[in-house]
């Protein structure tokens, strides 16, 4: 500062051109007489006054001459400003003018810039915010990562991308690859290998943090990604979390060209989900918000309602009944009659008999999603369950499964117990006056205060052992907590309840009493026919696919190893008739007892002969033989699979 304030106050004299001959000061500096202090006249003593030149040059020089010897920064500015003057003929004191010039011309541009960006997005742009908490957000994140100017942009980002077994599908198609396993006299066996998918599964590339400019259907777009760090409520001093916003803006003073993005966006997330049924679980507790409480979890293919094993007629009715709560003029219908908008089922039955499977198999009929929540969940409480219920969409499937299993019941048996002990302490306390009635009075006093302090301890004791019997979580979910989300005054409606259970006479009256539970289906085990049916649905439906999927394998494994393929198997599958199908799956049918073996039994043992169906009718009679005897032996060991 001083340098400066020195050249502004010396702004006035002469300055030679910036261009030219040096001045004489200037030129004078050599390596005898560097750096020149400040002398006195000739001949004037101690006191007197140095004689300063009056010229800008030698005033400049005398001066940084003289702070040269105060720190190593100050001779660094006296060597170039040497160097401007003596080699490039430059005056240092203009060229600084000049950069200070710069300096200021990019700082006022910059605010310049700033001003005229702050009016432009207030009063010329339209924008509309997106945060990562809400689902738009990945809408709009896919979208963007499929836009060719996005792909083909300078800053990007990438993202690993995990896929699931069937999102991957024509991915691995190309990445296909054969190997022998390095089995020795295998014959032309060959095995899939996988080694190459990894490299050949691309990134998602998204737009970076900041902004990023877009074309689309003729209106301009920017795209500002920022992230904010807010403190987590959920727990005292929890750690600092980072969420994303997303601001989307576009020139004009009609919101409407983002809206139609986002409904493009929306369009393109969904194009691949129509024939998939999509699953949410509750999220983890410090990452649950208030309108984020949900996390997908898996996307699966839609199950055919043909596939579960369950009579024809009762599948009717059910879907029947839920389709008639599901439309849309139900609401008034129940709304003029007083009935709370709430349709709730129990599936009951032997664990393997679909109640699970039915439940997806409904979702896929009427396109909703499934919402699962586990009530042995340590990370949800009552309140927790109570706001996730408020969290659900219009339509869609609650699934509480083995409901059985989560100790929901009434601590009724402490009650009685306690109700029993105080009738036989109040009989013994009579006896023991009876027999007692001789001892002074003092004695009696001192029993019966002793009686009176035991009488709480056992109480206690009892209440203790009652709890480890019939658990009750003091975090956890109660039955209580557990009405109240169903049919609470604040619970929320429009949605389709289920709960599987095992053992349906372990439920308490009041959680399956009507209102709650308004339909009950029952799962059995698989019959003859049953077992028929589900042998020609899996045969039959291989022998439709099997021919294409061959075709792609015999090519990938020409491609890649150039060997065949064994296709035993696949031969025996292409060479079954129709007729003989039918006539196959009678006889598998009638091998099966009736209502032993589930359903899942069933489909297990036909999984490890999913290619060779005459094989399998061979095998059956030994498996059934070998299953019953485990049972029988309650074992859990399989002999035969």
């Amino acid at each position: 500062m001083t340098f400066v304030s020195i050249v502004n106050s010396f702004g006035r004299m002469s300055l030679p051109p910036i261009f030219g001959t040096p001045t004489a000061n200037v030129s004078a500096f050599n390596a005898s007489s560097f750096p020149t202090t400040i002398r006195p006249e000739d001949g004037a003593g101690e006191g007197s006054s140095p004689n300063i030149p009056f010229s800008a040059g030698g005033m400049m020089d005398t001066i940084l001459t003289t702070t040269g010897h105060v720190s190593p920064l100050a001779q660094l500015v006296v060597f170039f400003y040497k160097l401007l003057g003596t080699q490039f003929g430059l005056d240092p004191s203009m060229v600084l003018a000049i950069l200070g010039f710069i300096w200021g011309a990019l700082k006022i541009g910059s605010q310049i810039h700033d001003y005229t960006q702050r009016f432009i997005d207030d009063y010329l742009m339209c924008a509309m915010y997106i945060s990562e908490d809400d689902h738009i957000y990945l809408h709009l994140m896919k979208w963007l990562s499929h836009h060719p100017s996005i792909r083909n942009n300078q800053y990007l980002m990438a993202q690993t991308v995990w896929k699931s077994a069937w999102e991957e599908e024509e991915e691995l198609e190309d990445a296909l690859f054969w190997t022998d396993g390095g089995e020795v006299g295998g014959g032309n066996r060959m095995y899939l290998n996988f080694a190459n998918q990894a490299a050949r599964s691309s990134p998602r590339f998204v737009p970076a943090m900041g902004s990023t400019a877009f074309w689309h259907k003729g209106t301009y777009f920017r795209v500002h990604r920022k992230k904010e760090s807010f403190v987590n409520t959920h727990s005292w001093g929890g750690p600092m979390k980072d969420l994303e916003e997303i601001k989307v803006s576009c020139f004009g003073r009609s919101i409407d060209p983002i809206k139609e993005l986002l409904s493009d966006a929306k369009a393109l997330y969904y194009n691949d989900t129509r024939q998939k049924t999509t699953i949410y679980r509750p999220r983890v507790k410090e990452q649950r918000r208030d309108h984020n409480m949900w996390q997908q979890v898996a996307r699966r293919p839609v199950r055919p309602m043909s596939t579960v094993v369950l009579d024809s007629g009762e599948k009717h009715d059910i879907l029947a009944d839920v389709n008639e709560y599901l439309h849309p003029w139900t609401p008034r219908w129940y709304a003029s009659r007083g009935i709370p908008l709430r349709r709730g089922y129990l599936f009951h039955g032997p664990p393997g008999t679909g109640k699970t499977s039915f439940s997806f198999a409904l979702a896929g009929v009427f396109g909703i999603d499934i919402y699962v929540i586990s009530l042995q969940d340590a990370g949800v409480n009552e309140e927790d369950l109570a706001t996730l219920f408020t969290k659900l969409p219009r339509r869609c499937i609650v699934l509480l499964e083995d409901i059985d299993t989560a100790g929901l019941k009434r601590d009724l048996s402490s009650e009685t117990d306690d109700k029993t002990e105080d009738k036989k302490s109040e009989e013994k306390g009579k006896k023991d006056k009876k027999k007692k009635h001789k001892s002074t009075s003092d004695t009696s006093d001192g029993e019966s205060e002793s009686e009176v302090e035991v009488k709480p301890k056992k109480r206690a004791s009892r209440k203790r052992d009652a709890g480890k019997k019939n658990p009750v979580a003091v975090d956890g979910i109660s039955l209580s907590g557990l009405l109240n989300a169903i049919d609470g005054v604040a619970s929320h409606e429009g949605r389709v309840l289920i709960m599987t259970t095992n053992k349906p006479e372990a439920l308490d009256e009041a959680l399956i009493r009507p209102g709650r539970v308004d339909v009950q289906v029952k799962f059995s085990n698989a019959s003859s026919v049953q077992a028929g049916e589900l042998f020609h649905r899996m045969y039959e439906a291989s022998r439709h696919n099997e021919t294409s999927k061959t075709a792609i394998a015999e090519g990938q494994a020409d491609k890649s190893n150039e060997q065949p393929v064994a296709k035993d198997d696949t031969e025996e599958l292409e060479g079954i008739t129709a007729e003989e199908m039918k006539t196959i799956s009678e006889e598998f049918g009638r091998r099966i007892p009736e209502g032993v073996f589930s359903p899942a039994e069933i489909q297990g043992f036909l999984l490890k002969r999913k290619k060779v169906p005459r094989r399998a009718l061979d095998e059956v009679s030994e498996w059934v033989e070998a299953t019953m005897r485990q049972k029988e032996a309650n074992s859990k060991v399989s002999t035969v699979q």
